[in-house]
């Protein structure tokens, strides 16, 4: 058998195996433990994938993990959720995945978000991680997770299961494809499946329930895993590109997407202005105006949201409006209903304000904007960008 070659690198440190738990890390060529000790990294979904992530970052000393996730513990999530104990039954996913992520290695900084991400976690959040994994089982949060990492030009790595098969993909923006590009008809439409005529969330829809195990998650999760350090360390990664793993056959193979021309997903937001001081809570409508009428040099300015905001619903039979200030996302079947006669209300919708409404005394988090968000100002042709920086302490807040 041939030796391997010797190659002069970098001198590799050796420390005490008693003392270090990171100790056979150190004998990688390429592995500095100061840098993956110092990333943040945020793993949105807390179940089957999202366990095995978690784990092994836990293991590996990532330093700061922000755990993103709407939903409760299940029985069923007991058979394929290694963090996951009997007595956790009916706890938040993000609560006792921190936990066990902090039991697992008490060097780990853990942050626990509990919300959608599709719409109440703020842009900014993306902005200040080095990676974003992506541990999701349905195609609006995977979209939504790409657009938002496009705007801010950040990397993520997406995952997804289905009995014994598998799939890893990275997306980093401007470099291949995207998650949008993959996406066919067909997909659009079971995204738009989750919504009504009006465009409200559909209540009683029912989820498909997608079969997996726990050994597809623990396989797809550590290729994720090495990505993800990957991007930490400035290594080589193949972005656009699909790892396909078929369980049955033991097949693995690498696929490549081609870049769809005038993919909705392909904007990145510029220039980006940190305001130090601006909170959801504290913030108003008419402080932001200000701010942005000094920087533009001009009164005639205009504040653009990300997305849909229903301002009230009117009742023509009733002749009765009723002000809401809640994103249309947030918003189901039953709201539209008038609770007087029955009929469906109107919505008065914008996501759009120049600056005359009556409501400008009223604090962004009042109007439904997520803390660390990014609002656009706009006057004429120039266009700046609003991050609510003030939030970052409390979101980044790791324990």
């Amino acid at each position: 058998m041939t030796e391997p070659a010797i190659t002069v690198g970098d001198p590799i440190t050796i420390t005490d195996p008693d003392s270090d738990r990171y100790h056979t890390f150190g004998y990688i060529s390429w592995w500095q433990q100061e840098v993956v000790r110092n990333a943040t990294v945020l793993v949105v979904g807390a179940g089957a994938l999202g366990n095995e992530v978690l784990k092994n970052m836990a293991l590996m000393g990532v330093g700061n993990l922000l755990i993103a996730d709407f939903d409760t513990i299940e029985d069923s999530n007991l058979s394929r959720s290694v963090l996951f104990r009997s007595q956790d039954r009916g706890r938040r996913k993000v609560d006792a995945a921190a936990d066990a992520v902090k039991a697992l290695n008490p060097d780990v900084n853990v942050k626990a978000w509990h919300g959608d991400i599709n719409f109440e976690m703020g842009l900014g959040v993306f902005r200040h991680v080095d990676a974003v994994i992506g541990c999701l089982d349905n195609r609006e949060a995977r979209l939504s997770i790409n657009r938002k990492c496009w705007q801010v030009n950040r990397p993520w790595v997406d995952g997804a299961i289905q009995e014994l098969m598998g799939i890893v993909r990275l997306f980093w923006p401007g470099q291949g494809a995207c998650y949008e590009c993959t996406l066919t008809d067909l997909d659009y439409q079971i995204i738009n499946l989750r919504y009504s005529c009006p465009l409200l969330a559909r209540q009683n829809i029912l989820q498909g329930k997608v079969p997996t195990t726990p050994t597809s998650a623990s396989i797809v999760a550590a290729f994720q895993t090495q990505e993800a350090l990957k991007l930490i360390h400035e290594m080589e990664v193949q972005p656009g590109k699909a790892m396909m793993i078929n369980g049955l056959t033991n097949d693995v193979y690498v696929t490549e997407y081609p870049v769809k021309k005038d993919c909705m997903s392909h904007v990145m937001l510029d220039p980006i202005v940190e305001l130090a001081e601006a909170t959801a809570v504290s913030t108003t409508l008419q402080d932001l105006f200000a701010i942005a009428r000094d920087h533009l040099g001009s009164d005639d300015v205009a504040l653009e949201f990300d997305g849909e905001l229903v301002l009230a619903f009117t009742c023509e039979a009733c002749a009765t409006r009723e002000p809401v200030f809640q994103r249309m996302a947030r918003l189901d079947e039953s709201h539209a209903a008038c609770p007087t006669c029955g009929q469906r209300r109107d919505m008065e919708l914008t996501h759009r304000f120049d600056g005359s409404e009556d409501f400008l005394e009223r604090t962004l988090a009042q109007m439904d904007v997520a803390p660390l968000s990014i609002i656009r100002a706009r006057s004429g042709q120039q266009s700046i960008y609003y991050e609510l920086t003030g939030d970052k302490a409390e979101l980044f807040d790791f324990t």
